[in-house]
């Protein structure tokens, strides 16, 4: 997985040079129902991050870390610039937070090709915490139905795994890993009607058999009050998805969810 920034970095292509009319600051808060999916597999080996029913099966190569579905942060800021030459800028920290319990977790399994887990338990707990931080570099078109975005970005993954054996009464895993995610990224919001809008991101990256898709849509109320701050409202749906493959090791990890948003243009 270590070779998946290499490989997505391809896809990262350059956009035409469009520009804003004025200097624009945009920032957001807000929670997302994170339900975590996927597995991590290693030959006929595979844990699965949510699914309880892989504890039970009898297999013995088939096993579940049991992490549950959180609630958790998120914050965006957005500066467009009337330089044309310079792209916008765009960040977003996102907080990927989980734990859980398991009756069995299968042995030898790499996540993401960092996190080893060597030995097979009967009754662990388990933790898994992300950090993301998502730059994305952007030009903006303003045709008279929608504001369109168009560029790249990364998205850059900081985490950690913990599992705690409660058998042996010791923290068998403790380790961390990084993940580079590049993407090439769109966006669309269409003209106001009555202050709603209805708008849709889109993250994507494909390189063999690697990819990365983050896909969002939202409908938004902006709220019309005199002076420079146009605050907003928001709700949508987001879903998150990374995919990598190095050597006999796969992981994909998956996050999906309603989110709920409150911000504001300056």
């Amino acid at each position: 997985m270590k070779k998946i920034s290499l490989i997505l970095a391809t896809l990262v292509c350059g956009v035409s040079f469009a520009s804003a009319d004025v200097l624009s600051f945009s920032a957001g808060v807000g929670i997302w129902q994170e339900n975590i999916d996927g597995y991590v597999k290693n030959g006929d080996t595979i844990n699965y991050f949510n699914n309880p029913s892989a504890e039970r099966d009898g297999n013995s190569n088939t096993g579940n870390l049991g992490l549950k579905d959180k609630s958790n942060p998120f914050f965006w800021a957005k500066i467009i610039h009337p330089i044309p030459i310079l792209p916008n800028i765009k960040f977003q920290y996102t907080k990927y937070h989980s734990t859980g319990h398991s009756n069995y977790v299968a042995g030898n399994v790499k996540i993401f090709d960092d996190v080893r887990i060597n030995t097979a338990l009967t009754n662990a707990d388990t933790k898994m915490d992300i950090n993301s931080y998502d730059i994305t570099a952007f030009y903006e078109f303003n045709p008279f139905f929608a504001d369109i975005e168009v560029g790249a970005g990364a998205d850059i993954w900081d985490g950690k795994t913990k599992i705690y054996d409660n058998t042996s009464d010791k923290e068998i895993v403790n380790q961390s890993f990084s993940v580079i995610l590049p993407y090439v990224y769109g966006h669309i919001e269409t003209m106001k009607i009555f202050g709603f809008s209805a708008l849709a991101d889109i993250k994507w990256a494909k390189a063999g058999d690697n990819h990365h898709y983050d896909y969002l849509g939202a409908i938004k109320y902006t709220i019309d009050i005199p002076g420079p701050v146009n605050p907003f409202i928001k709700v949508g749906y987001r879903y998150k998805e990374a995919y990598g493959v190095d050597g006999d090791n796969t992981t994909k990890l998956q996050y999906k969810g309603a989110f709920a948003e409150i911000g504001a243009k300056f």
